[in-house]
């Protein structure tokens, strides 16, 4: 989308309709009744892993359920629905991760999916392959996120030296204040959120290292991954770190730029990478249904304390 001559990344934020990208809808947020929501009418849903607590909120709020904190697979932390006195067969609905998230979108398994990300290339050619568009809008915030070992003396990092160490230009801790050893620069796989904004906010054209023994391939890797090597660093987002991540983690936020990413430094948009969370419909999807009735609702007041009930920043 252009507006002016501002860049994409900045118009997503601004009451615009226009598209960015050929496929996007923007949609303008406003205020919206509450959807009559219930176990029989569930919208399908599905998210990124770090914005399941979102589509759990939501559920645990129409349904009037409590939510719980709870251990997960692989040691990370869900909020999930505790369904002790709960009767009736609860709705099913889960994160897939990002890029499966919009493939289900587009391929009608799901109607609305909160995601960390816009859609990629590769999203934006299957949508169009099978014509539909997408309807894009921010409804909570988060940042994008670096984290190294907790013993690791170096607290903070420029962007260029990030762009360094991540193009192998950079490969000792030593030149940055830390001890003398080599950089591990872990990575995130293709498609997944994370990758794609690093590529995104970080990397821009620059290419990456080739390291294919360095690539992880889930949201709580990179904890494990650093958490056991001391000369390790990696990428995540700010929720996950702070809510999600296996709580016996070793590992610590390093600052960007001179900032430390902190719920007010990303409410107050200080923080570089401070990013959107986004709900996404297709543009196909009635104005009646559902799923576009809550994402709409998602945008107004009422919507946006559901969004920090579920430990995110609100966008509005």
């Amino acid at each position: 989308m252009k507006h002016s001559a501002l860049p994409c990344s900045l118009v997503s934020s601004l009451l615009v309709l226009s598209a960015c990208t050929q496929g996007i809808r923007y949609s303008t947020p406003g205020t919206a009744p509450e959807p009559e929501i219930s176990a029989e009418n569930f919208p399908k849903m599905d998210g990124s892993t770090s914005a399941e607590p979102i589509l759990a909120q939501i559920a645990c709020t129409f349904l009037d359920v409590p939510c719980q904190w709870v251990e997960w697979l692989g040691g990370d932390r869900r909020l999930a629905p505790e369904l002790t006195n709960y009767s009736e067969d609860f709705p099913n609905f889960g994160a897939s991760g990002t890029h499966q998230a919009y493939m289900n979108l587009i391929e009608g398994r799901a109607d609305l999916i909160l995601v960390a990300r816009e859609p990629s290339q590769d999203e934006l050619r299957l949508s169009a392959g099978v014509g539909k568009g997408l309807d894009i809008q921010p409804v909570a915030l988060d940042a994008f996120v670096f984290i190294v070992n907790e013993d690791n003396p170096v607290s903070g990092l420029s962007t260029p030296q990030i762009q360094e160490i991540y193009t192998g230009r950079l490969t000792n801790w030593q030149s940055l204040g830390g001890i003398d050893a080599e950089i591990h620069p872990f990575q995130r796989d293709e498609n997944s959120g994370s990758q794609e904004l690093m590529r995104k906010l970080v990397m821009g054209n620059l290419r990456m290292v080739d390291a294919p023994d360095l690539i992880l391939l889930s949201m709580f890797a990179p904890f494990y991954a650093v958490s056991d090597d001391p000369y390790g660093i990696s990428y995540s987002v700010f929720y996950y770190e702070e809510n999600m991540a296996p709580q016996d983690e070793r590992v610590k936020l390093v600052a960007v730029d001179g900032v430390m990413p902190d719920q007010d430094s990303i409410r107050q948009r200080k923080y570089p990478y401070t990013t959107d969370v986004y709900a996404v419909l297709r543009s196909d999807l009635p104005k009646d249904s559902l799923a576009h009735q809550l994402r709409d609702w998602l945008l107004s007041s009422e919507g946006q304390v559901l969004i920090e009930e579920s430990g995110y920043v609100p966008r509005y």
